[in-house]
């Protein structure tokens, strides 16, 4: 075959491919049309009821993709508290107010408490070590950019405790944790009952209630896990177990909400258990969470003592304790007050209000986070606070993301913008300004639908009706009443701080 006539060959088998190759990528967008076309028929030919329970089973999974993250996020914080208890006999973490960090395999201990203004830095030795031997990693810490002495600090020796009071301690831990994550599912719930997606509320606030139970089981087996590692930890050391077991009450609902769950105040003099009343119109789950009662005096067969013969600790602690500088606070305060301004008129949201919120938040530190988690200076949940502001300020329906919340300007427009959101939007309907601002303050750590709660009979989250018993009180008496009946006791305590710190702002 001569050169001209394969050339002409080649030519018409690359033609041939290429039809070829066009008609396969035709036949294949035709049958992805097709298989569009035929699910979108099927949605069409849906009943009502079969949308809407495709709708729930879509949003049932969307939340529960967060919340396999959050239970993961809480593994992950355990087995780290796991591995510090071990070592310290406490599983001290960093979170919105305190940084802390840990050098040399875990034997020496660095905690920087921004809101009480002190450093400690801790050294782990056996417990028969000579102390006057002890070094420190170095004579001088640095801190936010200042140099601090360690020559004149304040020495302290404790022994690694394993006790029932120090047991007691790190389980409070897991209770708060508990509490503020079920505030989040409260805050959650309120947020998709506004945003008007047509799913009934009912299904929304037992999803919440579902998930809280769920929260108790999981505090339950934590507090189990960690009374199970220092009872071990007594027993090596030859403790006697002299304290009578701490009672731990996660008792579910004897009946599903027919509307609402809602969070019942926690009682007086008690110190954190949850428990679930079934005498009121809905169901309730109380604050208190997971029973941690004070060691009292009880008769003989609650108590178990074991006649063991105590050792002698294996580590002690050798603590140095120095005091931040006196202008620290209000340094880091200046940096970020002209941002504040900006916002605060921007937002129409009182600066002095917004700097008391970002000193209880953070103590003025834009890397702060809690354990919730929340972020940066103004301490915003992405999935809450930051999905609210995203949808009605910048029209994107999706949480924030975290990195973002650690920018100061970024973190302080969403924080403000909340401000906003809650004083003109959710909680407009109180008219007083002071008992409007006073509810804002505690709606935003608790969620506008938990200050409901405190002012209606019902304990329903509707504002509305909560804003008629809200008119008619002083501003005085508004706060009063939320101090003694807003459901958690964090936000109690939120309440008074930021409100008494305004007036170092004005």
């Amino acid at each position: 075959m001569s050169l001209g006539r394969m050339k002409i060959v080649a030519a018409c088998i690359a033609a041939v491919l290429s039809t070829t190759s066009v008609l396969s990528t035709n036949l294949a967008y035709a049958s992805d049309s097709f298989d569009e076309l035929e699910r979108e028929s099927k949605r069409v030919n849906m009943s009502q009821s079969e949308k809407k329970a495709q709708f729930h089973e879509w949003l049932d999974a969307y939340l529960s993709e967060y919340e396999a993250w959050r239970e993961a996020y809480t593994k992950d914080i355990d087995q780290q508290r796991e591995t510090l208890i071990d070592h310290w006999g406490s599983g001290e973490l960093s979170d919105q107010t305190k940084h802390v960090e840990y050098a040399k395999d875990n034997t020496v201990k660095k905690v920087v408490d921004y809101e009480n203004n002190t450093a400690v830095v801790s050294v782990l030795i056996d417990a028969d070590g000579n102390v006057d031997q002890s070094t420190l990693p170095k004579d001088k810490i640095e801190i936010d950019g200042q140099v601090i002495e360690l020559t004149k600090a304040e020495k302290r020796i404790d022994v690694v405790d394993y006790s029932a009071e120090q047991e007691k301690k790190e389980k409070a831990f897991i209770v708060d944790h508990v509490y503020a994550q079920m505030q989040e599912l409260d805050v959650q719930a309120e947020r998709l009952i506004r945003s008007g997606t047509g799913i009934p509320d009912s299904f929304i606030y037992e999803r919440a209630y579902n998930k809280k139970l769920e929260l108790l089981a999981s505090a339950k087996t934590r507090i189990s896990a960690l009374s199970a590692q220092f009872k071990q930890k007594r027993l090596a050391l030859g403790i006697p177990e002299s304290v009578a077991k701490t009672p731990i009450s996660t008792e579910k609902p004897q009946t599903k909400p027919a509307v609402k769950p809602t969070v019942e105040a926690e009682k007086p003099k008690k110190e954190a258990a949850v428990v679930v009343e079934t005498n009121k119109p809905d169901p309730v789950i109380a604050e208190q969470a997971v029973e941690i009662e004070t060691p009292v005096e009880v008769k003989a067969p609650a108590v178990t003592e074991k006649p063991v013969v105590a050792v002698k600790p294996e580590k002690k602690i050798v603590s140095y304790t120095v005091k931040l500088p006196e202008n620290a606070l209000k340094s880091r305060a200046s940096t970020f007050q002209p941002l504040v301004e900006k916002e605060s008129e921007r937002w129409d949201v009182e600066a002095a209000l917004v700097m008391a919120i970002m000193h209880s938040e953070s103590s003025f530190r834009p890397d702060a986070k809690s354990h919730v988690p929340a972020y940066g200076l103004m301490q915003v949940v992405p999935t809450s606070a930051g999905h609210d502001v995203n949808k009605q300020v910048h029209n994107i329906d999706a949480p924030m993301k975290a990195d973002d919340l650690y920018v100061p300007p970024f973190n302080v427009e969403a924080g403000t913008a909340y401000l906003n959101i809650l004083n003109t939007r959710y909680l407009r309907s109180i008219t007083n300004e002071e008992s409007r601002m006073y509810c804002v303050i505690a709606a935003y750590n608790t969620g506008a639908g938990n200050v409901a709660r405190a002012f209606n009979a019902d304990r329903s989250t509707n504002i509305r009706k909560a804003a008629h018993v809200i008119n008619a009180m002083t501003p005085d008496e508004v706060y009063e009443h939320m101090i003694n009946n807003l459901p958690y006791d964090e936000t109690k305590n939120y309440l008074k701080k930021v409100s008494g710190r305004i007036a170092l702002y004005k």
